[in-house]
């Protein structure tokens, strides 16, 4: 059972750090059309965002494909139990 709180604080983790970096990634475009001079380098941050969010959104697919691979081992055991 502790598997399972463990698996699900470990998403919980990774959400809350995706969901940081769309409000950084909002943030840095609010900034951008408030000051267009200095837009290079909003952008840079921008493309800086976006990547780590494309980062975590695999580690998202991931961790849920570990989830799911892992029900069927679980279902079995209890079956052998």
């Amino acid at each position: 059972m502790n598997e399972n709180k463990a698996a699900g604080a470990s998403l919980d983790s990774l959400m809350a750090s995706f969901n940081g970096r769309i409000t950084q990634l909002q943030e840095l475009v609010i900034a951008r059309n408030m000051h267009p001079a200095s837009s290079v380098a909003d952008l840079l941050a921008v493309d800086a965002a976006v990547t780590a969010m494309e980062l975590q959104v695999k580690a998202i697919k991931d961790r849920l494909l570990e989830e799911a691979q892992a029900i069927p081992k679980t279902k079995a055991r209890s079956f052998c139990s």
